[in-house]
């Protein structure tokens, strides 16, 4: 597992809202914490911040795919990126014209991965950190070094 930051307050998540407790689940979503603000205008994305028990980051890896293969038939989700950190941290970005786009992943083949809360507890050290952001600035014409050519 991750290495905590001991503070005068406890031990800190990692991530951008640092949080006191790694075990805290939210009883309205089992398995993950749903952070920031929602319905404001503009460009938005997800970053989620995913970290396996030793010896089921293969069982994450496969959850990512599983992911990876409902945001394929989500037209309003992208680019999206599964992202590995270290042997155990993994994370995902992905970015939504606007808040409904959000929305409709949120229940759409991709999202709805989130309710598999018997997985999640059995792969997670901790539950998922979904943080909502808006997306200020992008550059929006290459990708992964190749050119993005408009339909």
């Amino acid at each position: 597992m991750s290495e905590d930051v001991e503070t005068t307050k406890g031990p800190l998540v990692p991530g951008p809202d640092p949080a006191q407790n790694l075990k805290a689940d939210d009883s309205e979503h089992p398995g993950f914490v749903v952070l920031g603000e929602d319905d404001t205008p503009g460009h938005k994305a997800y970053y989620i911040h995913l970290e396996a028990k030793p010896g089921k980051e293969g069982e994450l890896k496969k959850f990512l795919e599983d992911i990876n293969a409902g945001v394929d038939d989500e037209p309003g989700t992208g680019p999206w990126f599964a992202l590995r950190f270290s042997k155990t941290v993994f994370g995902i970005f992905e970015a939504f014209p606007d808040a409904k786009a959000r929305h409709t992943h949120d229940m759409g083949p991709g999202g709805r991965n989130f309710l598999r809360s018997d997985l999640l507890a059995d792969v997670l050290a901790y539950p998922a950190r979904l943080y909502r952001l808006d997306v200020m600035h992008g550059k929006y014409n290459v990708m992964l070094g190749h050119k993005v050519v408009q339909a």
